[in-house]
Formats: structure tokens, C-alpha cells, sequence
């Protein structure tokens, strides 16, 4: 079915379809658990202590056939009617509010009364308990994406986390954060759903990411790229830093306060070592793969010059 041609009308008549076999999912579900304390029937073989556990199973399935359906039906063709980022609110609120519905209708099924799961001692200690663990602090983390936004569906983003270490490259080349990238797909209860840059799906904790540092590269304007690269002596150094920033002034032109930068940074037994700082909108491995590339034209130029003057 093509989402993109869906009418007012079917789309209406969507929701309405969904609604009602969710009300009659519903009613059934509490029909068996009313079934089940009438003491009638079958029901009169079951075991008292065994009630509990099989009420609890029944509200569990139901939210689960709920929950699949809603998925399966509405969400799909929600960003459709209403965008990535509205799209996204309606199902981690929608999620929410499930998992919330269905874990208070297991805990009734158990014993405890509505209003002391909800206002009572009972909620804020189960709750309060939990926060720490890591299916909490993940629904937690998914709140705190969705209303406060650092980042809407469809950016590129980059995050540093230190659950995630990298091991930073070796001296004497430019130190690198640990971040990783990736184009955001969706925010659920748990994870969040990342396209990374070899284009594989990756899932991601909400915690984690709620404590991040975040790089919104979809926002991304004019930024600088900082690269640094070893020289033999048999390149003058002062030629060289010279004729770079020549030509990386024609090649990244900029107002007077991001001129590209060229420098010694330090000096080795065979080489020294030179750093490169240019300011740019494209991306960081573009710009190496340009500024190298000159590197390598300008050294090229000067053997063959002096291969000429030998052979001179």
C-alpha cells in the first residue's frame, strides 16, 4: 500500500478500525479476568494461588496484541499525516502510555489496589526503586529526547559517550574525539534507532544518549577541520608552510577571521612535524582528502624541480 496516497478518508477510517479492535481486545481481556474470579465453569478448576499469575498473562498478551496492532497500523503511516518529529511525540508518548497502562493492570492483577499503585507508597517506591536501573533510566532518557529535542529525526548527529570508549590515534598525528555518527530513524521506549555512516542500523540507549555530548551536524555552518601530518627534511619547512598556505588560502577562501592556519607543531629525528587548520562546510574527511591532496602536489612539484636542476 502506497502511504503517500492515502485519502482523508481511508485514513479515517484506519484509525476507526484500530480503535475498535482495541476496544474489543479490551473487553475481552476484562471479560476473562472477570471470568476468571467468578468462580464458574472452568474457572472453578483453576487454583487460587495460580489466579494471579494467569491474570497477569492475560493483561500482558492483550497490551502486547494492542501495542502490535497500533504499531503495525498507525504508526506507519503516522509520519505521513504528520511529520518525523510529531510522528515521533505520538508514538514514544503512545508507547509510554501502554507500558505505563499495562504495567499498572499487572500490578492490580497482583493484589494491589488502584489507588495505592497510583497515589500511594507503593508506585513511588517501585518507581523511585527503579529509576536507577537500566530500563528506567532508558524510558527516561527517551522523555527527555522527545520534549526537550536536541536533535529531530532525519539529522546527522555525533555523540560522545564515555560507555563507548575509542582508542584515541597515535602520536604524533591530531588527537580525534571518540564520536560516533549516524543519521537518527527513531526514538522508542529503549533505543534509539541510528543509521550509521557504513549504513548499518545501530540501537543506541536512550540513557546513554541523554548523557552525551551531542554534535548536531545537521545544523552544521562554517567549521574548522584541524589535521597535522609529518614532512621529511628533505622538504625546506619554511617553502613548504609557505606554498600550503598559499594555496590553501585560493582553495578555502574565508573573511579575515578564519584564514586557514599553517604551522611547525613539532620536530623529529627524521621529519617535522606540520599543522593545518582550514575552516570549512564540508565534511572533515573531504576536507582532509583535499588539503592532503595538495600536500602531496606540492611536494611532487618540488622533486621534479629538483630533478630537473640535476639533470641540468
Amino acid at each position: 500500500m502506497d502511504t503517500n496516497r492515502e485519502s482523508p478518508k481511508s485514513w479515517k477510517r484506519l484509525w476507526r478500525t484500530t480503535l475498535a479492535w482495541s476496544l474489543v481486545l479490551l473487553a475481552a481481556g476484562v471479560g476473562l479476568l472477570i471470568w476468571i474470579d467468578t468462580h464458574t465453569g472452568l474457572a472453578r478448576y483453576v487454583p487460587s494461588q495460580w489466579k494471579d499469575v494467569i491474570k497477569a498473562v492475560i493483561i500482558l498478551v492483550i497490551g502486547g496484541i494492542i501495542s502490535a496492532l497500533i504499531e503495525r497500523r498507525l504508526f506507519r503511516y503516522a509520519v505521513v499525516k504528520l511529520g518525523p518529529q510529531r510522528s515521533t511525540t505520538l508514538r514514544y508518548l503512545t508507547r509510554l502510555l501502554l507500558f505505563i497502562t499495562i504495567a499498572i493492570s499487572v500490578m492490580t492483577a497482583f493484589g494491589v489496589g488502584v489507588p495505592s499503585v497510583i497515589f500511594g507508597g507503593t508506585f513511588l517506591t517501585v518507581i523511585i526503586g527503579l529509576a536507577g536501573q537500566t530500563i528506567f533510566s532508558n524510558i527516561i532518557g527517551g522523555v527527555w529526547l522527545v520534549f526537550f529535542r536536541p536533535f529531530r529525526i532525519g539529522d546527522s548527529i555525533g555523540i560522545v559517550a564515555w560507555q563507548f570508549p575509542v582508542l584515541m590515534p597515535s602520536f604524533p598525528h591530531e588527537a580525534m574525539r571518540p564520536m560516533y555518527y549516524g543519521r537518527v530513524l527513531d526514538i522508542n521506549l529503549m533505543y534509539t534507532h541510528i543509521l550509521n555512516q557504513d549504513g548499518y542500523p545501530q540501537l543506541i540507549p536512550n540513557g546513554i544518549i541523554a548523557q552525551s555530548f551531542i554534535e548536531n551536524r545537521s545544523q552544521t555552518g562554517f567549521h574548522r577541520i584541524r589535521l597535522r601530518f609529518d614532512v621529511s627534511y628533505d622538504v625546506d619547512a619554511q617553502w613548504f608552510t609557505n606554498e600550503l598556505r598559499r594555496k590553501l588560502e585560493y582553495e578555502f577562501p574565508a573573511d579575515g577571521t578564519s584564514m586557514p592556519e599553517v604551522g611547525l607543531a613539532d620536530i623529529y629525528p627524521a621529519a617535522y612535524s606540520v599543522a593545518v587548520s582550514v575552516y570549512s562546510r564540508e565534511k572533515e574527511d573531504q576536507v582532509r582528502d583535499r588539503v592532503l591532496s595538495i600536500c602531496v602536489d606540492i611536494i611532487q612539484q618540488l622533486r621534479s624541480n629538483t630533478s630537473l636542476s640535476e639533470k641540468n
